[in-house]
């Protein structure tokens, strides 16, 4: 048996013994259901398995084919341009120190089209 602790209707604890909370501002619902304690979410007033939902822009959304698929395709254009930004830095510095830069122009500018279609990829969530 796991008791769910709730307090101002969102979840602060789940524990696996009756808790002694006093006269604290917190509600206990006793659980016994199959969802492992380590992944119960208490979610509108109900019970939820935290397998069933995404952690966006700080709430918990249920996922969805789409959900997981925008998620999916703003991590790799985000990686992408992580793994893509030192290669600008160096041409850039490579042309303010007037040295020979390691990427043809034609291959500069390639690189910076590639990186705009990885940024129009992103959907920041409203962040």
């Amino acid at each position: 048996m796991n008791y769910i602790l709730i307090e101002n209707d969102e979840l602060v604890s789940v524990c696996d013994y009756i808790p002694n909370i006093g006269n604290d501002n917190i509600t206990v619902i006793p659980y016994s259901g199959n969802i492992p304690q380590e992944r119960i979410l208490y979610i509108n007033g109900r019970i939820e398995d935290s397998k069933n939902y995404i952690y966006v822009n700080g709430k918990y959304i249920r996922k969805t084919n789409n959900i997981e698929n925008t998620v999916n395709t703003n991590s790799e254009a985000r990686k992408y341009l992580n793994n893509t930004d030192w290669l600008v830095i160096r041409h850039r510095d490579q042309i303010e120190l007037n040295i020979e830069t390691s990427l043809t122009q034609e291959e500069y500018i390639d690189l910076l089209e590639k990186r705009q279609q990885a940024r129009e990829r992103v959907n920041d969530y409203g962040e």
